[in-house]
């Protein structure tokens, strides 16, 4: 008979840094397609229709609210998304990071400067 487990349990596999960073850019990637683009061309028509709904549409940006928040969150994950998919360029056409210690800290470094950046731009925005 078989041993082997006839489920994995994800909550006790420990992902290696560079899996995560590859699992969410893939995740990010179907936000970016699902959210993003929708939110861009919604925020695109309203800022063209019209002076009114152009001033609207900045004021609403300008104040903290859920719309705001939303739409900063959404644009945050698409720089994410880029600047793993730079680290992945990297590591696949310069043969930049492919060890496994080279791809561990490219995937702290990506990871930082998303959040830093991410930081910087909430507090430019809403100080």
């Amino acid at each position: 008979m078989d041993q082997r487990p006839v489920y994995i349990d994800l909550t006790k596999i420990k992902l290696p840094m560079s899996a995560f960073s590859s699992i969410t850019h893939r995740l990010s990637g179907m936000y970016i397609f699902f959210i993003t683009i929708p939110v861009t061309l919604f925020i695109f028509n309203h800022s063209t229709a019209s002076e009114e709904s152009f001033k609207l549409l900045v004021e609403s940006i300008n104040n903290i609210s859920f719309f705001s928040v939303f739409i900063i969150f959404s644009f945050l994950v698409l720089w994410y998304h880029i600047l793993t998919g730079i680290r992945h360029l990297i590591m696949d056409f310069l043969h930049i990071g492919e060890s496994l210690s080279g791809s561990y800290y490219s995937s702290i470094f990506a990871l930082v400067l998303w959040l830093l950046s991410s930081v910087a731009v909430f507090y430019g925005v809403y100080s």
